[in-house]
């Protein structure tokens, strides 16, 4: 997707679309440090001031979610949501793991907003197609097939809530649950968080007619399984279709 065209998009509105896009290129260069950065032994602190560090080192000016830089989940904590998890502190990488971060830098009203799914085999970060787990491997290959429904799904007439309910209609379809405690999937993008619409069942608004940034995470598990998994990007509606905003 071209900056400029998501630029150009908002330019009449209140949304300040080039700091959106700093911010979000500050969340994707995180999120790609990673990779080369996870290893066995590390402490979840270590890990969330790696985050912190690699994103004020890049620009960024605070962080949006409680003023936490990172949401930083690990293997059978990774089915909790957000700060409910249990002993965060206390964990550390295994040589097998699935590690999930969700990252949220600011540049002044503009929030970056990503999240990626890691994971850990024989001491090393792979890629998921690469896995011995099955689960891991097919749960991320339905994690990037939601995206795709989401992008195909919505249309002029879309209400949050009725993208909720499709979602979770295919949750319940592929045996996967929601885990997010709120029960959404993803929520727009506001210059104060407390405003932030969510794809919740009920909420009526019309995504096309709201005209701000929004993100789609689903954070989901195979019914009775062990892991967590989450992958979240942003989008915009532009004359008729979803577009991803990086």
């Amino acid at each position: 997707m071209s900056e400029q065209l998501f630029i150009e998009h908002y330019k009449n509105t209140d949304v300040e679309a080039d700091n959106i896009i700093k911010a979000q290129r500050i969340a994707q260069d995180c999120l790609e440090y990673l990779k080369t950065f996870l290893r066995p032994g590390m402490t979840y602190e270590e890990i969330h001031e790696a985050c912190k560090d690699r994103m004020l080192a890049k620009g960024a000016e605070r962080f949006w979610t409680h003023e936490d830089p990172a949401l930083i989940l690990f293997g059978d904590l990774s089915t909790y949501s957000a700060h409910e998890a249990p002993d965060l502190k206390n964990m550390i990488v295994q040589e097998n793991d699935f590690i999930t971060v969700d990252v949220a830098p600011v540049m002044g009203n503009g929030w970056g907003d990503m999240a990626r799914s890691y994971v850990m085999e024989k001491g090393k970060i792979i890629r998921y197609v690469d896995s011995d787990n099955q689960e891991i491997k097919e749960g991320l290959d339905f994690e990037l097939y939601l995206h795709q429904e989401f992008i195909q799904f919505v249309n002029e007439e879309t209400t949050f809530s009725g993208l909720h309910d499709y979602i979770e209609d295919l949750l319940k379809k592929h045996h996967c649950i929601n885990l997010d405690y709120h029960g959404n999937f993803g929520h727009t993008i506001e210059k104060d968080p407390k405003d932030r619409v969510t794809i919740i069942h009920g909420e009526d608004r019309k995504i096309s007619e709201y005209n701000k940034p929004i993100t789609f995470e689903p954070h989901i598990c195979r019914v009775n399984g062990r892991y967590g998994i989450k992958h979240e990007n942003m989008y915009f509606f532009h004359e008729g279709k979803i577009l991803e905003v990086l």
